[in-house]
Protein backbone atom coordinates (compact mmCIF):
# COMPACT_ATOMS: atom_id res chain seq x y z
CA UNK A 1 0.00 0.00 0.00
CA UNK A 2 1.30 3.44 -0.92
CA UNK A 3 1.91 5.94 1.82
CA UNK A 4 -0.11 9.13 2.10
CA UNK A 5 2.93 11.17 1.06
CA UNK A 6 3.58 9.17 -2.11
CA UNK A 7 -0.09 9.42 -3.10
CA UNK A 8 0.04 13.18 -2.58
CA UNK A 9 3.17 13.59 -4.71
CA UNK A 10 1.79 11.40 -7.50
CA UNK A 11 -1.57 13.21 -7.57
CA UNK A 12 0.12 16.62 -7.69
CA UNK A 13 2.30 15.53 -10.59
CA UNK A 14 -0.75 14.14 -12.42
CA UNK A 15 -2.70 17.36 -11.88
CA UNK A 16 0.13 19.47 -13.31
CA UNK A 17 0.42 17.24 -16.36
CA UNK A 18 -3.35 17.33 -16.92
CA UNK A 19 -3.66 21.12 -16.70
CA UNK A 20 -5.53 22.73 -19.58
CA UNK A 21 -4.48 25.72 -21.65
CA UNK A 22 -6.65 28.23 -23.49
CA UNK A 23 -6.26 31.16 -25.86
CA UNK A 24 -9.39 33.31 -26.12
CA UNK A 25 -11.28 30.47 -24.36
CA UNK A 26 -10.29 27.97 -27.08
CA UNK A 27 -8.19 25.03 -25.89
CA UNK A 28 -4.55 25.12 -26.93
CA UNK A 29 -1.49 22.97 -26.32
CA UNK A 30 0.91 23.91 -23.54
CA UNK A 31 3.95 24.64 -25.68
CA UNK A 32 2.10 26.99 -28.03
CA UNK A 33 0.54 28.85 -25.13
CA UNK A 34 3.79 29.24 -23.17
CA UNK A 35 5.58 30.40 -26.33
CA UNK A 36 2.98 33.10 -26.90
CA UNK A 37 3.03 34.17 -23.26
CA UNK A 38 6.82 34.34 -23.41
CA UNK A 39 6.65 36.51 -26.53
CA UNK A 40 4.19 38.85 -24.81
CA UNK A 41 6.42 39.19 -21.74
CA UNK A 42 9.40 39.98 -24.00
CA UNK A 43 7.28 42.67 -25.67
CA UNK A 44 6.43 44.13 -22.27
CA UNK A 45 10.12 44.29 -21.41
CA UNK A 46 11.21 45.71 -24.78
CA UNK A 47 8.77 48.62 -24.68
CA UNK A 48 9.29 49.27 -20.96
CA UNK A 49 5.68 48.38 -20.15
CA UNK A 50 4.44 46.77 -16.92
CA UNK A 51 2.95 43.59 -15.47
CA UNK A 52 0.16 43.74 -12.87
CA UNK A 53 -0.74 40.78 -10.65
CA UNK A 54 -3.99 40.41 -8.68
CA UNK A 55 -5.39 37.72 -6.42
CA UNK A 56 -7.20 37.16 -3.11
CA UNK A 57 -5.95 35.47 0.05
CA UNK A 58 -3.12 33.04 -0.70
CA UNK A 59 -3.29 34.15 -4.33
CA UNK A 60 -2.61 37.72 -3.17
CA UNK A 61 0.59 36.42 -1.55
CA UNK A 62 1.56 34.78 -4.83
CA UNK A 63 0.78 38.03 -6.64
CA UNK A 64 3.09 39.93 -4.30
CA UNK A 65 5.78 37.28 -4.64
CA UNK A 66 5.71 37.23 -8.43
CA UNK A 67 5.60 41.03 -8.72
CA UNK A 68 8.83 41.01 -6.72
CA UNK A 69 10.49 38.27 -8.77
CA UNK A 70 9.50 39.72 -12.15
CA UNK A 71 10.76 43.14 -11.01
CA UNK A 72 14.01 42.08 -9.32
CA UNK A 73 15.04 39.07 -11.38
CA UNK A 74 13.15 39.60 -14.65
CA UNK A 75 13.86 43.35 -14.75
CA UNK A 76 10.24 44.15 -15.67
CA UNK A 77 8.32 46.77 -13.70
CA UNK A 78 5.69 44.68 -11.92
CA UNK A 79 3.03 45.57 -9.39
CA UNK A 80 0.55 43.93 -7.04
CA UNK A 81 -2.17 45.49 -4.89
CA UNK A 82 -0.28 44.79 -1.68
CA UNK A 83 -0.74 48.12 0.10
CA UNK A 84 -3.38 47.52 2.78
CA UNK A 85 -4.25 51.24 2.96
CA UNK A 86 -4.91 51.39 -0.78
CA UNK A 87 -6.84 48.12 -0.84
CA UNK A 88 -9.08 49.08 2.09
CA UNK A 89 -9.59 52.61 0.75
CA UNK A 90 -10.65 51.34 -2.67
CA UNK A 91 -12.90 48.71 -1.09
CA UNK A 92 -14.48 51.25 1.24
CA UNK A 93 -14.83 54.12 -1.22
CA UNK A 94 -16.08 51.98 -4.09
CA UNK A 95 -16.61 48.31 -3.21
CA UNK A 96 -14.43 45.24 -2.87
CA UNK A 97 -15.64 43.80 -6.16
CA UNK A 98 -14.19 46.80 -8.03
CA UNK A 99 -11.00 47.25 -5.95
CA UNK A 100 -8.63 45.57 -8.44
CA UNK A 101 -10.16 47.43 -11.38
CA UNK A 102 -9.78 50.76 -9.58
CA UNK A 103 -6.17 49.85 -8.75
CA UNK A 104 -5.48 49.32 -12.45
CA UNK A 105 -7.16 52.64 -13.27
CA UNK A 106 -5.09 54.53 -10.71
CA UNK A 107 -1.85 53.08 -12.07
CA UNK A 108 -2.89 53.91 -15.62
CA UNK A 109 -3.00 50.40 -17.02
CA UNK A 110 -2.82 50.62 -20.81
CA UNK A 111 -2.89 48.25 -23.78
CA UNK A 112 0.91 47.77 -23.65
CA UNK A 113 0.74 46.38 -20.11
CA UNK A 114 -0.07 42.83 -19.02
CA UNK A 115 -2.49 41.63 -16.33
CA UNK A 116 -1.98 38.27 -14.61
CA UNK A 117 -4.84 37.09 -12.38
CA UNK A 118 -4.56 34.27 -9.85
CA UNK A 119 -7.78 32.73 -8.59
CA UNK A 120 -8.32 29.16 -7.42
CA UNK A 121 -12.00 29.25 -8.36
CA UNK A 122 -11.59 31.55 -11.35
CA UNK A 123 -14.84 33.21 -10.29
CA UNK A 124 -13.83 35.84 -7.73
CA UNK A 125 -15.84 38.90 -8.67
CA UNK A 126 -13.00 41.40 -8.22
CA UNK A 127 -10.76 39.26 -10.45
CA UNK A 128 -13.47 38.97 -13.11
CA UNK A 129 -14.10 42.72 -13.03
CA UNK A 130 -10.40 43.37 -13.59
CA UNK A 131 -10.35 40.94 -16.54
CA UNK A 132 -13.43 42.60 -18.06
CA UNK A 133 -11.83 46.03 -17.64
CA UNK A 134 -8.69 44.90 -19.48
CA UNK A 135 -10.80 43.34 -22.20
CA UNK A 136 -12.74 46.57 -22.64
CA UNK A 137 -9.61 48.71 -23.08
CA UNK A 138 -7.89 46.26 -25.42
CA UNK A 139 -5.24 45.03 -23.00
CA UNK A 140 -3.78 41.55 -22.59
CA UNK A 141 -4.50 39.19 -19.71
CA UNK A 142 -3.37 35.82 -18.41
CA UNK A 143 -5.66 34.01 -15.95
CA UNK A 144 -4.73 31.12 -13.67
CA UNK A 145 -7.69 29.18 -12.30
CA UNK A 146 -8.72 25.76 -10.99
CA UNK A 147 -11.39 23.68 -9.24
CA UNK A 148 -14.22 23.89 -11.82
CA UNK A 149 -13.62 24.03 -15.55
CA UNK A 150 -16.63 26.25 -16.29
CA UNK A 151 -15.17 29.29 -14.52
CA UNK A 152 -15.43 32.78 -15.98
CA UNK A 153 -11.71 33.59 -15.87
CA UNK A 154 -11.19 31.28 -18.83
CA UNK A 155 -13.89 33.12 -20.78
CA UNK A 156 -12.64 36.64 -20.05
CA UNK A 157 -8.87 36.23 -20.45
CA UNK A 158 -6.63 36.16 -23.52
CA UNK A 159 -4.55 33.30 -22.15
CA UNK A 160 -5.68 30.91 -19.45
CA UNK A 161 -4.22 28.02 -17.51
CA UNK A 162 -6.68 25.76 -15.68
CA UNK A 163 -5.54 23.36 -12.95
CA UNK A 164 -7.92 20.35 -12.69
CA UNK A 165 -7.67 19.85 -8.92
CA UNK A 166 -10.58 19.67 -6.48
CA UNK A 167 -8.83 21.18 -3.45
CA UNK A 168 -7.53 24.70 -2.91
CA UNK A 169 -4.13 23.54 -1.66
CA UNK A 170 -3.37 21.62 -4.83
CA UNK A 171 -4.53 24.49 -7.07
CA UNK A 172 -2.53 27.06 -5.11
CA UNK A 173 0.67 25.00 -5.21
CA UNK A 174 0.21 24.36 -8.93
CA UNK A 175 -0.32 28.06 -9.60
CA UNK A 176 2.90 28.95 -7.84
CA UNK A 177 4.80 26.37 -9.89
CA UNK A 178 3.24 27.61 -13.13
CA UNK A 179 4.08 31.23 -12.36
CA UNK A 180 7.71 30.29 -11.75
CA UNK A 181 7.65 28.28 -14.98
CA UNK A 182 6.56 31.40 -16.88
CA UNK A 183 9.27 33.54 -15.26
CA UNK A 184 12.04 30.94 -15.61
CA UNK A 185 11.15 30.41 -19.27
CA UNK A 186 11.35 34.14 -19.91
CA UNK A 187 14.72 34.32 -18.14
CA UNK A 188 16.07 31.18 -19.84
CA UNK A 189 16.52 29.32 -16.55
CA UNK A 190 16.41 25.52 -16.83
CA UNK A 191 16.51 23.65 -13.51
CA UNK A 192 17.38 20.41 -15.33
CA UNK A 193 20.55 21.95 -16.79
CA UNK A 194 21.79 23.66 -13.62
CA UNK A 195 25.22 22.64 -12.34
CA UNK A 196 25.23 24.98 -9.36
CA UNK A 197 22.64 26.63 -7.17
CA UNK A 198 21.30 30.14 -7.56
CA UNK A 199 22.56 32.71 -5.07
CA UNK A 200 20.52 35.81 -4.29
CA UNK A 201 23.15 37.37 -2.01
CA UNK A 202 24.27 40.61 -3.66
CA UNK A 203 27.94 39.79 -3.04
CA UNK A 204 27.74 36.60 -5.10
CA UNK A 205 24.52 37.03 -7.08
CA UNK A 206 23.86 34.47 -9.81
CA UNK A 207 20.64 33.19 -11.31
Amino acid sequence: MKTYSINYFEVFNKIILQSKFYKNSIESDAETLFNEINDKIKDVFNINARIFFVGNGASASFANHMALDFSKNGKIKSFSLSDSSLLTALSNDYNYEDAFMRFLEIYGFNSNDLLITISSSGNSKNVLNSLQYIKDIGGTSIALSGLNLNNMSIQLSDYSIYVPAKTYGMVECAHQLLLHLILDRYMGIKEWEKKESQNMDSKNFKL
